[in-house]
């Protein structure tokens, strides 16, 4: 039931600051960016790895990359590197605070990749206040307001076969 009332708010809310939120938006591959950001899901070591994997390749073709995880917890984390927040930086319904989240979302950022399988609303609401030109998400009909190009899981819950998926389609635009 609170989680029902959290989501309920955390939606109003958001309709509320997105009347409000103008960033330019354009399509731009892989080959013309120059900065990534790149949101995800900290919590899971395993794909943390895999994000930072990611991550090295995309800085072997000379390209800027910022991470920012949100790790789902209430304590702090230890021993990761890179820009965080947590369950304590979030507000009663569920928007992310901090100078961490401010100074990420003020990034002009050439392409924000999205790097998570499942729901994330604050990790959504981040890509969806985000100044950056090109987002990408997996597909979600309801999830317009976070994402300009939306990859389509075909029922796979896979980060790798989504990353995967974004580098391909990145190269072909």
């Amino acid at each position: 039931m609170l989680r029902q009332l959290q989501r309920w708010f955390h939606y109003y809310f958001l309709k509320q600051v997105l009347r409000q939120h103008v960033a330019p938006r354009k399509t731009i591959n892989l080959a013309d960016s120059n900065e990534i950001g790149i949101l995800f899901d900290a919590t899971d070591p395993d794909k943390v790895s895999l994000i930072n994997q990611f991550a090295d390749s995309l800085k072997k073709e000379k390209k800027h990359v910022v991470l920012l995880g949100y790790y789902d917890q209430p304590k702090r984390a230890i021993n990761f590197n890179f820009s965080y927040f947590n369950r304590k930086n979030l507000n009663w319904h569920l928007q992310p605070k901090g100078d961490i989240v401010d100074e990420f979302l003020n990034r002009k950022f050439d392409i924000l990749i999205n790097a998570y399988t499942a729901e994330n609303l604050p990790l959504e609401y981040v890509s969806a206040m985000s100044q950056a030109a090109f987002r990408m998400g997996a597909y979600n009909k309801d999830k317009t307001y976070a994402y300009d190009f939306m990859v389509d899981m075909k029922g796979e819950n896979d980060l790798r076969w989504l990353l995967n998926q974004y580098r391909h389609y990145l190269q072909m635009l």
